[in-house]
């Protein structure tokens, strides 16, 4: 993801009753991103496959986060020439979001992931060096898990402020016992994601240093295989946390508000 993807900004479910309902399985309004997981779970529905797919953006979201990363890494297996692999996936982002220009379909998630590529391809064609494709992609694993854990060492955890966010309150979370030991543990998982993927990423990358092109080869394949599905299973965990409180609390939390707070 780039390794990672941003969360959108909901609002709260309509509470009527007979108010049309979004399918089983499906994040509130067909909303995507860690916002839809975080919504999805504190209203108790159930973790299927299809919601997850929605929170890592759709078939279209993993191709467009996969297949630069593949091209890349394919052509700089056969070429060994680190410039001219970054054209390729330079190319390919180029094309997809003036396909979406033309298409008039909307361009936010395009326009990030090409400017993801841009900077990966930048950084590529000024050091020339084929590791360096991924660098980028370190430095926002590291901002992640240095945002999450100073959260975290406030008392502030950053899902704890999404959860109040998608309630309508930043603080009011913090006076259910429940709601914010689920959000220090939910933060704890996306914690291990990222430094799951810096833990075997950056050997491979110091080692690439060394003018091991093996070495670029397997960085490229670890971060192919260590960003949508290391999101998946961080989305899914933290989505049966959340709900499994919403469960216990009886999808109210705002009964069970403690004033030690």
């Amino acid at each position: 993801m780039s390794d990672d993807r941003p969360a959108d900004a909901p609002g709260e479910r309509d509470a009527d009753a007979d108010a049309p309902r979004e399918p089983a399985g499906r994040a509130p309004n067909g909303r995507g991103g860690l916002g839809g997981v975080v919504d999805a779970g504190l209203h108790g529905e159930a973790v299927s496959a299809r919601g997850v797919l929605e929170a890592i953006g759709g078939w279209r979201g993993i191709a467009e986060t996969l297949v630069p990363a593949t091209l890349y890494l394919g052509v700089f297996v056969v070429t060994r020439d680190a410039r001219i692999s970054a054209i390729a996936p330079l190319a390919l982002a180029l094309v997809a979001f003036g396909w979406r220009l033309v298409r008039r379909e909307p361009v936010q998630a395009a326009l990030s992931g090409l400017i993801g590529v841009l900077v990966c391809v930048g950084v590529t064609l000024f050091t020339g060096r084929g590791e360096d494709y991924y660098l980028p992609g370190f430095w926002i694993n590291a901002a992640w898990i240095v945002a999450h854990s100073v959260s975290l060492l406030v008392g502030w955890p950053l899902i704890g402020l999404l959860l109040g966010f998608l309630r309508g309150s930043l603080t009011e979370w913090r006076r259910v016992p429940v709601l914010r030991r689920a959000a220090n543990l939910c933060t704890v998982f996306w914690i291990a994601a990222f430094g799951a993927r810096l833990a075997v990423q950056l050997p491979l990358y110091f080692a690439a240093q060394g003018g091991d092109t093996a070495a670029v080869d397997a960085l490229g394949l670890a971060r192919l295989l260590m960003g949508v599905p290391l999101f998946a299973l961080a989305a899914i965990l933290t989505w049966l946390v959340l709900s499994r409180v919403s469960a216990a609390l009886g999808d109210a939390p705002d009964s069970a508000t403690s004033s030690d707070d």
